[in-house]
């Protein structure tokens, strides 16, 4: 049982249904609330079985990809991850496939009845793009020069706005939530070409063409200063266009919250030289993500109770 929770990556799933948690009750809910406020009506939304419902799809087809990545990167985790790749020790290629299969027909199926229930079916095609962007990713995609690191970005900021996209009473307040997910999309593009880096003998091994085989470290690094600075640029314009002059919290202290992580991610970026040191900057990554992610709660906390 062990193996299997570390072959669907266990903490990612577990912050994949917190953030949609966090998306509903601390965003979503609230702005529901003002409505009922405003014209005594409550507007129409999911129920919370369909919620979980809609939850349990996106961390079955999160896991379903977890696992059909490591189906098609055992070569290039023998030299990457030596010994932690489950596929063929723990479990076979075939069985993992099949498992694949399963996850994704179950999450694809959950997103057609939720899309007929809300009377869009034009929604049913979400999971089936997220279903088959995840088997070409690592099939293909991953392979090849930042159209890999785009496609998860955009997965990772669709974990987010898919809430809000099933939530049809929702869309006049959803740049809210654009905001949070475009933040998802832009620090998970950062991190995986971090992960590129950190993975580039294996990547070499089995000719790949990401970003750091292809321009090199060096321009790669500046590809992340780039990035990283745009965010930090982005993120300064949002704190201060809807916080500046706000008299329940300092846009400074919010300025300062924010924006010193991404500091710290620079320096981790630049002085950066063996694998180690880009994967601890990968995981500092990944924890400026949850970290933003989870600003929902104070930000529901203080401006939306």
């Amino acid at each position: 049982m062990f193996f299997f929770l570390k072959l669907v990556r266990l903490p990612n799933l577990i912050i994949v249904a917190l953030s949609q948690f966090l998306v509903r009750y601390c965003l979503i809910m609230p702005a529901y609330q003002t409505a009922f406020v405003n014209t005594e009506i409550f507007p129409e939304h999911l129920s919370k079985f369909d919620f979980v419902l809609l939850v349990l799809s996106s961390v079955l087809l999160a896991a379903a990809g977890n696992i059909i990545n490591d189906v098609f990167d055992v070569r290039i985790d023998e030299i990457n991850k030596p010994g932690k790749n489950l596929i063929g020790k723990n479990i076979s290629a075939n069985a993992a496939k099949i498992i694949f299969y399963i996850f994704s027909s179950i999450g694809i199926l959950i997103g057609v009845y939720l899309a007929f229930k809300i009377n869009k079916p034009v929604m049913c095609f979400i999971n089936i793009f997220v279903a088959g962007s995840l088997w070409m990713y690592s099939l293909f995609y991953k392979r090849r020069l930042l159209i890999g690191n785009f496609l998860i970005a955009i997965l990772s900021s669709m974990s987010l706005l898919i809430v809000g996209l099933f939530e049809p009473n929702f869309y006049p307040n959803i740049g809210y939530l654009l905001v949070y997910s475009g933040f998802a999309f832009s620090v998970s593009l950062v991190r995986e070409i971090i992960k590129d880096i950190e993975d580039i003998d294996g990547d070499e091994r089995v000719q790949c063409k990401t970003l750091p085989i292809v321009a090199g470290i060096k321009w790669t690094k500046i590809v992340l200063i780039v990035l990283v600075s745009a965010t930090m640029a982005a993120t300064g314009w949002i704190l201060f266009t809807y916080f500046y002059g706000n008299k329940v919290i300092s846009f400074w202290n919010l300025l300062a919250i924010f924006e010193i992580p991404f500091f710290g991610l620079g320096y981790l970026i630049i002085t950066a030289g063996v694998k180690k040191d880009f994967h601890f900057a990968s995981s500092f990554t990944k924890g400026i993500m949850v970290m933003g992610v989870c600003s929902l709660f104070p930000f529901y906390y203080f401006f939306l109770r």
